[in-house]
């Protein structure tokens, strides 16, 4: 189930190294949680848990020294989003977002990896 992440995470020319840190697959969940850094030293968290039921997920980016840049996730914090549950949190603001995959959250950070010079 989650080896289409691990694939474009080790395909992706901005990933360094990758640890996998838990990788369950059972018939009633799943969980995946990976730990990518990135070209210019900064870190990708990700999470994604599925049940039969519901699915979290949590794709987080920081500098190594913890700062927040991006992180998409749907934890229901945030009623008023119209994308709710699905939100982006880019510094100390809340935005609206779809529910992202690991393609679109890679392409996003190609993007600002450019505007920033550090590609």
């Amino acid at each position: 189930m989650f080896y289409k992440i691990i694939r474009a995470l080790k395909e992706s020319e901005l990933v360094l190294d990758l640890q996998i840190l838990e990788l369950i697959e059972e018939e009633t969940v799943n969980i995946l949680k990976v730990k990518a850094t990135l070209v210019d030293g900064s870190l990708l968290y990700i999470t994604e848990v599925h049940t039969l039921e519901w699915q979290k997920y949590s794709y987080h980016w920081q500098d190594k020294d913890g700062t927040l840049r991006l992180r998409w996730d749907n934890s229901p914090h945030w009623p008023e989003i119209e994308t709710h549950p699905h939100h982006l949190h880019k510094a100390d603001k809340i935005l609206p977002s779809p529910r992202v995959f690991i393609e679109s959250v890679l392409t996003e950070i190609e993007k600002e990896l450019r505007r920033i010079g550090s590609l």
